[in-house]
């Protein structure tokens, strides 16, 4: 028996979906055989796609049942669970549980018999269980909330099976009025409502040129806006790589346009002026997300020296757009720098001290009123790759994060206090209207994989290519140093331009690459330092730092194939698959801790220490919550020892049950007795279904849940599987194709 595994572009080798516990209960069903038995695990848009981040209409999930799982993969994001139906159309986070925050991805939520009885209780206004993201306008102008329909636990005694997995369906590039649209169960015909609805592009077929690479021009579906209109959400762009395999990347660059495109070309349109569409940022791979900085230049985005390359495979077709229209636009500056507004007057804050943040991501809204005239706006890209050489492989090269807002207590945003209100320790000891931010540490420790991704886990000895760095408005420049020496590693002196149509815009940021690399070891000690003109108020600004380093890793061109043919075999290799977790391991799964050190707010905002976070000035103590730009964090989630909030063996349920809400049944003892119910061990019987009065009564009833090593063994292998085949499989190698196989045969039986 064989089968192909095939890997998404942008997504992992697929292993096959397996249940482990034992291995051989691992499902096989054909494309022709979709009944589903028993609990499922629902990947929230479909986690390898889009995920849970906003910018993305997500359908209600139907047919979902107690003891089925929802998957939450998400960046900048946190989950929460709302509290109504109501408070989930109106983004209001009043009485929601916050369930994820962030960094803690990926989340997964149980669904439990008590959220069906709550779901049938308020079926009339809105059943289900909802949740949404609360960092920034994500909810809001992001559209990032969900609803789950849940089925009455009675209901699914009647009915054994499934006809099909539930799926989180959801729409990209479309509007409020079309995403309700598209959450009330508007059917999609062949395609054509998404086709329609998602900001899709159009692209040349590839032509080899003299160069030996092969170039393609695209150019994306339009995004039209408002004059002074804003939009920072997801689309879908056309993907211009081969996505049977992996290919080197040649030169990319990229431009707004705006006009009429002729039918089945990427001609016809003019250049967008920077003075007219500002480019916020970007974010994605299908090309290098810069801002406005990165119109039509090359050096950013150029091919690397020999035997060094980008490959592709991983970057996925999403591109997030945040640009802002400046038509009609008077006070352009604050416009464009997401200024915050005066709730009662409407104007554009001005405080001047950077003590608080007056403006970010989330205060971008429309900066007139005008409903037109509109404009269609495209972004055209162009790029070129090649095929791995049949004589000479390609190292992969790897692409790292730095961030500079944490020295001033930020995340990714951050403001430039007029010269007055500059700390000293954040002023240029020469200049006292330059704002300086200096980071210092070991390299390894300052930069994150790909974008701000996981720590540091790439060779001992850097081999440094390039670095790219990513500033807005009144940037002077940034640059990476030895910190003992002061020797210069990497220069990003900042360009504004002259001319009418770019005035006062950042529009270059000077662009180091190394030939051959730059080699030195991963723990140097080095200085970080971003500079920006203080002489007003700037706000919402970003200092990212993109490095860009050989992996070390090797790939032939066999191994840069995205799919990969697997057969069964009659023989299961045990040593091949994950060794169960050790007593230890087991035993320290269980264990209360603080996990403030592996937390963002150590990584970004270098607090640490759990009796500096408690004790900041942004945080309520314990039991309460840490106020920050990324959202709220609570105390007891990240300082569960400090705070002597370690979770109990057990607790009753009822108080927060039905059963307390709808018939004042608060009490286990009332509970237990009451004549409807059939004691500890029995259930409850209402006109709701039955209760199980020990899932709802366990400490009364001394029936915690046996809390003994099932679940932690199943996480640890998952855990390891996913560790194992994440690094095994990026390239179909014939360690992989091993791997695959003698797993496929030891799921499937023999």
């Amino acid at each position: 028996m064989c089968d192909i595994i095939r890997r998404v572009v942008g997504g992992r080798i697929a292993p096959i979906v397996f249940l482990l516990l034992p291995l051989q209960l691992l499902a096989q069903t054909s494309s022709s055989e979709r009944r589903v038995f028993g609990n499922v695990n629902i990947n929230v848009g479909q986690a390898s796609d889009v995920g849970w981040t906003d910018g993305i209409c997500y359908r209600p999930i139907s047919d979902v049942r107690p003891g089925d799982t929802l998957t939450f993969v998400y960046g900048p994001h946190d989950v929460y669970r709302m509290s109504s139906r109501d408070h989930l159309d109106n983004c209001d986070f009043t009485d929601g549980i916050k369930l994820a925050g962030v960094g803690d991805s990926p989340f997964v939520y149980t669904v439990t018999e008590q959220d069906a009885l709550d779901a049938a209780a308020a079926a009339p206004d809105g059943g289900g269980i909802h949740f949404a993201c609360s960092v920034g306008a994500h909810c809001s102008s992001g559209l990032q909330r969900l609803s789950v329909q849940v089925t009455n636990p009675s209901a699914v005694e009647l009915i054994e099976e499934r006809n099909a997995v539930p799926e989180s369906d959801y729409l990209v590039g479309v509007g409020e009025s079309e995403c309700n649209l598209y959450q009330s169960g508007v059917e999609v015909e062949s395609g054509n409502f998404l086709e329609e609805n998602a900001l899709r592009s159009t692209c040349t077929e590839a032509v080899l040129g003299e160069d030996g690479r092969y170039h393609v021009s695209c150019l994306s579906g339009p995004a039209t806006l408002t004059p002074g209109g804003v939009m920072n959400s997801a689309r879908i762009m056309h993907y211009p790589y081969p996505t049977d395999r992996r290919v080197v990347v040649g030169t990319r660059t990229w431009e707004f346009v705006s006009g009429d495109p002729i039918p089945g070309t990427v001609e016809g349109v003019e250049p967008v002026p920077i003075n007219q569409l500002y480019v916020h940022h970007l974010s994605g791979r299908v090309i290098l997300g810069q801002g406005t900085e990165g119109i039509r230049r090359s050096e950013p985005d150029a091919p690397f020296p020999t035997p060094y390359g980008s490959l592709t495979g991983d970057e996925g077709d999403l591109m997030i757009f945040h640009i802002i229209d400046l038509r009609e636009v008077d006070e352009w500056l604050e416009c464009v720098e997401c200024r915050c507004r005066d709730p009662d007057t409407g104007t554009y804050l001005d405080t001047g001290g950077g003590d608080g943040q007056t403006g970010g991501v989330s205060c971008c809204t429309n900066c007139t009123a005008l409903e037109g005239p509109t404009m269609d706006y495209r972004m055209r890209y162009n790029v070129s790759y090649s095929d791995i050489p049949d004589d000479e492989p390609i190292t992969d090269v790897q692409m790292l994060t730095a961030d500079i807002s944490p020295v001033v207590g930020k995340q990714i945003e951050f403001d430039v206090p007029s010269f007055n209100y500059l700390k000293p320790e954040n002023r240029d000891p020469d200049d006292p209207h330059i704002q300086r931010l200096v980071r210092t540490g070991p390299f390894k420790d300052l930069f994150k994989m790909e974008f701000f991704g996981d720590d540091y886990s790439g060779p001992e000895t850097v081999k440094l290519l390039r670095c790219v760095g990513h500033l807005h408005i009144a940037a002077l420049g940034m640059w990476l140093e030895d910190a003992t020496t002061g020797e210069m590693i990497c220069s990003g002196a900042g360009t504004d331009g002259t001319g009418p149509d770019d005035k006062g815009f950042l529009t270059a940021i000077e662009v180091e690459s190394y030939d051959p690399p730059l080699e030195f070891p991963a723990d140097r000690e080095v200085r970080l330092v971003t500079e920006y003109n203080a002489t007003i108020l700037h706000t919402g600004v970003m200092g990212m730092w993109f490095a860009f380093i050989s992996s070390d890793k090797q790939v032939k061109r066999e191994e840069a194939s995205l799919q990969m043919g697997i057969c069964k075999e009659n023989v299961c290799d045990v040593s091949l698959l994950p060794a169960p977790p050790s007593t230890e391991t087991i035993a320290q799964a269980s264990v209360c801790f603080d996990a403030l050190q592996g937390s963002l707010a150590c990584r970004f905002a270098s607090l640490c220490s759990c009796e500096e976070f408690i004790n900041h000035p942004d945080s309520s103590g314990c039991g309460g919550v840490f106020t920050s730009e990324m959202g709220d964090i609570e105390v007891n989630s990240l300082c569960a020892l400090s705070c002597d909030a370690c979770p109990k063996t057990c607790e009753d349920e009822l108080p927060n049950g039905p059963a307390c809400n709808f018939a004042g049944l608060c009490s286990c003892e009332d509970f237990v007795n009451a004549p409807e119910s059939t004691g500890c061990g029995g259930v409850y019987v209402s006109e709701f279904g039955e209760l199980n009065i020990n899932e709802q009564c366990a400490a009364y009833c001394d029936a915690c849940p046996d809390t003994s090593n099932a679940n932690v063994i199943q996480e640890q292998i998952l855990e390891k599987l996913e560790e194992g085949l994440g690094g095994m499989c990026k390239y179909a190698t014939a360690d992989c194709k091993r791997v695959l196989t003698n797993l496929y045969s030891c799921a499937s039986g023999w």
